[in-house]
C-alpha cells in the first residue's frame, strides 16, 4: 500500500527472474526493492547493485535520486575547463532517465540532459560538431 502512486506499473513484473541474480523473484524468501522505473530487483541485489552503479540493469533509468550528486557534478564540470580544442565541441545525447534527446557542449566528466539535469547520458551516434566547423 505504501507504493500506491509511487511507482510504474510493469505487469507480471514479480514473475519474472531478478536481472541480478537470475532467480525467480515470486516464489523468493528474499525481500523484493522495487525502483523507481518500476522493475523489482532482490533487495540484496539492490544493496550489491548499488555498491557498482546507480542504473537500473534492464532500462538503465537511475536506480535512486542523484539530484544532489548531479548538483556535485555541475559544480566539478563548472571547475574543469577543458582543452581548448575541445571547448566548442557539442555532441548529441540521449538521457537513459527522461530518454530525451538533444545536442549538448561536450564534457569528459559527463554531458547533462537539457530536459530533466540528469548526467545518467550516453552519446548518440557518435555524431561531433565544432562550432568552428559551422562558421566555415
Amino acid at each position: 500500500m505504501n507504493l500506491q502512486g509511487k511507482h510504474k506499473c510493469i505487469e507480471n513484473v514479480s514473475r519474472q527472474n531478478c536481472p541480478i541474480c537470475l532467480e525467480d523473484i515470486h516464489t523468493s524468501r528474499v525481500v523484493a526493492h522495487v525502483l523507481p522505473c518500476g522493475h523489482l530487483l532482490h533487495r540484496t541485489c539492490y544493496e550489491e547493485m548499488l555498491k557498482e552503479g546507480y542504473r537500473c540493469p534492464l532500462c538503465m533509468h537511475s536506480a535512486l535520486d542523484m539530484t544532489r550528486y548531479w548538483r556535485q557534478l555541475d559544480d566539478e564540470v563548472a571547475h574543469t575547463p577543458m582543452p581548448s580544442e575541445y571547448q566548442n565541441m557539442t555532441v548529441d545525447i540521449l538521457c537513459n532517465d527522461c530518454n530525451g534527446r538533444s545536442t549538448v557542449q561536450f564534457h569528459i566528466l559527463g554531458m547533462k540532459c537539457k530536459i530533466c539535469d540528469s548526467y545518467n547520458t550516453a552519446q548518440a551516434g557518435g555524431r561531433r560538431i565544432s562550432q568552428d566547423q559551422d562558421q566555415q
